[in-house]
């Protein structure tokens, strides 16, 4: 699977428009990915993927944001259940829609001016792949969405359950669970969140808490609950 990473503070759905790639400025390696990449891959539990939100200042509103900062995307360890679902819940224009925007990734990844041939892309864009790749182009205030307000708060947020997703205030949330997600996590650190998703049922872990806050430096914080009092 391809590790992407991209720098945009920009908010947009779901790549409905061929301009929306433009937004892309770089995908690459780093250290930040390595670390993500060790957190879900050495964990007891099976997550889907990792995104780090980083936090910024957006002087045209004045408000402090949360852009992508870098992800890392494990996918799930049962593909062919995820394939089977995902034939069921996408239409061949949208696996078209899908597979055209990975390979103008891929191909900005490899620096081709080209897009890559179809040959390149022979496999379905899963639903929670495509989840992973439109997260690139989403932000949020500080206080808005899980990441948000797991931010505002200095708590974890933890939600378990297709059934606490789909009836959460949060649209992401409620947009993960569409896409397969079973469980999303949010941590906060001082410049920014962790978000860790999975299509299986995860439940609470302060040893993940601690995994994150080794691997990436985090602060001490308290474990969270959901639904939290701030409005989303």
């Amino acid at each position: 699977m391809t590790d992407y990473r991209l720098t945009t503070t920009t908010p947009m759905n779901l790549w409905t428009s061929d301009d929306n790639a433009s937004v892309i400025e770089s995908f690459m390696s780093s250290d930040l990915q390595q670390r993500l990449q060790a957190l879900i891959e050495g964990a007891r539990e099976s997550w889907t993927y990792a995104i780090f939100w980083q936090s910024s200042y957006d002087y045209s509103s004045s408000a402090s944001v949360l852009g992508w900062g870098d992800g890392y995307y494990k996918g799930e360890d049962d593909k062919s259940k995820s394939m089977a679902k995902n034939k069921a819940s996408s239409s061949a224009a949208e696996q078209e829609h899908r597979k055209k925007v990975l390979r103008e990734l891929n191909s900005l990844i490899s620096g081709s001016a080209t897009p890559a041939t179809d040959d390149a892309i022979d496999e379905e864009v899963t639903d929670t792949e495509w989840f992973f790749l439109v997260s690139m182009t989403q932000s949020f205030v500080n206080g808005g969405g899980l990441p948000g307000q797991a931010f505002f708060n200095s708590s974890p947020i933890w939600v378990t359950g297709a059934d606490r997703l789909v009836s959460s205030p949060c649209d992401r949330a409620r947009q993960g669970q569409v896409f397969g997600l079973q469980t999303m996590v949010c941590i906060p650190s001082a410049n920014g969140v962790v978000e860790l998703g999975s299509t299986e049922v995860i439940f609470q872990s302060s040893d993940l808490i601690n995994k994150v806050r080794v691997l990436l430096n985090l602060n001490s914080l308290e474990m969270g609950s959901w639904p939290i009092r701030a409005r989303i």
